[in-house]
C-alpha cells in the first residue's frame, strides 16, 4: 500500500509540530522516521494513523484520501512504545481483540478467530504462551504480542512508535533481527519511528530523516549517511569532525591547508564549515606530512576501530581519526607524535547554514516538546 502525505502542516498553539512535510512511501516499504525529540516524526506517525488530524494537507493511501476515515477503517495496525496490552486477558485474547469487536457483519466465526490467532501466535514464535497474561511474560515477549495483536486485523500498513524503546540492548538487537525477517515474509507497507540511529539503518529500507517538524533528507540507511544533504543530517547521523574553513578559489584552507573541492561541489567564496567523519581521514607522519597538522592526544581501543584524538597546531581543535586495527599508520603512533590529516571525504556548506544545524542541535539537547 503506497502512502503520500501531501504539504501536512500541524500546529499545537503556538507549536508547530511539522511545517509543509511532504512525502512518498512505495508499497511493500519499511520506512523509518528519524529524528531528535521534538522533530515532528511520532505526530506524523499519529496522522498517517488518524489518531491526530492534520490542520493542513492530506494523507493518501493507494491514492485515496483517508482524512475522513476513522482510524477503525483505515486499515492499519499500530504498535506502540509500552506495548498497550491489556494486562487482564491472556495472550490468545489480546490478540483476538481486533477481531471480536468489529462489527457483527465483519467479525470471523470463532472457529475462524482461534485459526487466524493461532498462526499469528506461531508467526511471532508464542504459540507456546497462549494462555499466559501479559505480567508473566518478558518485554520482548509481550512486544511481539503487541505486533501479533496488530496483524490479527490484517491491515493494510504496519505503524510502530519506537517498538524497542522500552527494551535492553540485547532484546531490542534481538528483535530487530526478528522483525526484518518478519518484513520480508510479510511484504507489507511499515512505517517505524526512532530516534536511534543504529536501529534506523539496520532496519529501513527508506530512512526520513526530521528536524523542527520538517524533512532533512530521504534516502536509502546508505545514502543518508555516506551522503548528507544538511549539515544537521552530519550532525545527527554518526559522527563527524566540524572544521571551519574559508573557501577560496576552489578550495577550502583550514588552518593554513589547502584542500581541494571536488569539481561538482558549488559554494560561494567565503566562510565555510567541513564535515568530515571520522573514518574519511587519511593520517601520515613524517617531517614532509601534508595536510592539516596536528598532535596525537589519546589513542583509544574501540572494537574493531582504534580511535585517535587529535588537536590541530594552530588553533587547538579537537579532532578524531578512526582507524582499523590493522592499519599500518598505527605502528609507533602514541600520545605526543606529530600527524597531518587529510579528508579523503567530506561535506562543506556554508558557515550560516552550519549555525543553524548547531542551533537545532542545542535545542535538542536542551530538552525540545516531544512529537
Amino acid at each position: 500500500m503506497r502512502v503520500e502525505v501531501r504539504n501536512v502542516t500541524k500546529r499545537f498553539g503556538s507549536y508547530t509540530a511539522l511545517d509543509d512535510v511532504t512525502l512518498d512511501i512505495e508499497e511493500g516499504r519499511f520506512c523509518a522516521l528519524l529524528g531528535p525529540s521534538g522533530s515532528g516524526k511520532t505526530t506524523l506517525l499519529r496522522i498517517v494513523a488518524g489518531l491526530e488530524f492534520p490542520d493542513q494537507g492530506v494523507v493518501r493511501f493507494a491514492g485515496e484520501n483517508v482524512l475522513d476515515r476513522n482510524v477503525r477503517d483505515r486499515g492499519v495496525g499500530f504498535v506502540f512504545q509500552h506495548y498497550a496490552l491489556f494486562r487482564h486477558m491472556t495472550v490468545f485474547e489480546n490478540v483476538a481483540f481486533g477481531l471480536r469487536v468489529r462489527p457483527r457483519a465483519t467479525r470471523p466465526s470463532r472457529q475462524e478467530i482461534a485459526r487466524r490467532v493461532g498462526e499469528l501466535l506461531e508467526l511471532v514464535q508464542l504459540e507456546w504462551l497462549a494462555d499466559r497474561y501479559p505480567s508473566q511474560l518478558s518485554g520482548g515477549q509481550r512486544q511481539r504480542v503487541a505486533l501479533a495483536r496488530a496483524l490479527a486485523i490484517e491491515p493494510r500498513i504496519l505503524l510502530l512508535d519506537e517498538p524497542f524503546g522500552a527494551l535492553d540492548a540485547k532484546v531490542r538487537k534481538e528483535l530487530r533481527r526478528w522483525l526484518r525477517e518478519l518484513h520480508k515474509r510479510l511484504g507489507l507497507t511499515s512505517i517505524f519511528v526512532t530516534h536511534d540511529q543504529e536501529e534506523a539503518m539496520e532496519l529501513a529500507d527508506q530512512v526520513v530523516v526530521m528536524n523542527g517538524g520538517r524533512i532533512e533528507q530521504v534516502g536509502s540507511a546508505r545514502d543518508v549517511y555516506a551522503r548528507p544533504a544538511t549539515p544537521f543530517v552530519y550532525d545527527f547521523l554518526g559522527s563527524s569532525n566540524r572544521l571551519d574553513c574559508v573557501v577560496e578559489r576552489g578550495w577550502a584552507v583550514v588552518e593554513g591547508a589547502g584542500i581541494p573541492l571536488p569539481p561538482d561541489v558549488v559554494i560561494d567564496e567565503g566562510a565555510a564549515v567541513l564535515y568530515v567523519r571520522p573514518e574519511d581521514f587519511v593520517l601520515s607522519r613524517g617531517n614532509g606530512s601534508d595536510g592539516l597538522l596536528a598532535e596525537v592526544r589519546e589513542v583509544i581501543q574501540s572494537g574493531p576501530l582504534v580511535r585517535i584524538e587529535l588537536r590541530t597546531t594552530r588553533q587547538g581543535r579537537r579532532v578524531e581519526v578512526d582507524l582499523p586495527r590493522a592499519s599500518s599508520e598505527l605502528a609507533g603512533l602514541e600520545p605526543g607524535a606529530r600527524v597531518a590529516v587529510r579528508p579523503q571525504a567530506f561535506g562543506i556548506f556554508p558557515a550560516s547554514r552550519a549555525s543553524e544545524a548547531q542551533a537545532a542541535k542545542e535545542v535538542e539537547l536542551a530538552g525540545a516538546p516531544q512529537s
